[in-house]
């Protein structure tokens, strides 16, 4: 459970640099903008790697019993996630009327999961991943962040995010088992 727990801390404590604007600017002055791009994006992998890691070696206590309906519930949220997941990275409608969709994606993401999950390990990889989305949404409302006004959204960008979505959501689902060991169906 210490890897897992340590591995979120890493994950959000790398999510919060670019909220501190001076610590960001410093350190891309330091190390320079593509070398911070890549000591950020290595740390992010090196974080998910010990989530996964410290998830799959935690030991499977239930905390409480998903409600009945929570596992259709996440059939239905999950696939809205990847949609705003997708949106989030393409000049689309949704991105510009969702004002922050990755993290709104992460946070439905997060609550779908943890309607379908009741044990300890679960509570604490999808509870830290649900409360790091509020923290940022938060903070980025608080800095003045929206979406991008440039460029123009497109309609088939629209309909890529949703198919893209929905056929991620589609491969998730077929293979959900082989990938994290827990069938969907």
């Amino acid at each position: 459970m210490s890897l897992l727990v340590a591995g979120l801390v890493l994950f959000t404590a790398i999510h919060l640099i670019p909220s501190a604007p001076r610590l960001r600017a410093a350190l891309v002055e330091r190390l320079g903008a593509k070398p911070y791009r890549g000591v950020f994006s290595a740390v992010v992998l090196l974080s998910l790697v010990a989530v996964v890691w410290g998830f799959s070696r935690s030991p499977f206590e239930e905390v409480y019993a998903p409600p009945v309906w929570g596992h259709r519930a996440s059939m239905i949220l999950v696939p809205i996630a990847l949609v705003l997941f997708a949106a989030a990275n393409m000049p689309t409608r949704i991105r510009a009327l969702v004002r922050h969709p990755m993290l709104l994606g992460l946070l439905l993401w997060a609550f779908a999961h943890l309607l379908s999950n009741g044990e300890v390990r679960s509570v604490v990889l999808f509870g830290g991943f649900a409360l790091f989305a509020v923290v940022e949404i938060v903070s980025a409302v608080a800095r003045g962040k929206g979406p991008p006004k440039e460029p123009v959204p497109r309609i088939v960008m629209d309909i890529a995010a949703v198919g893209g979505g929905l056929i991620v959501a589609g491969l998730l689902a077929a293979f959900h088992d082989t990938l994290f060991g827990a069938p969907v169906m």
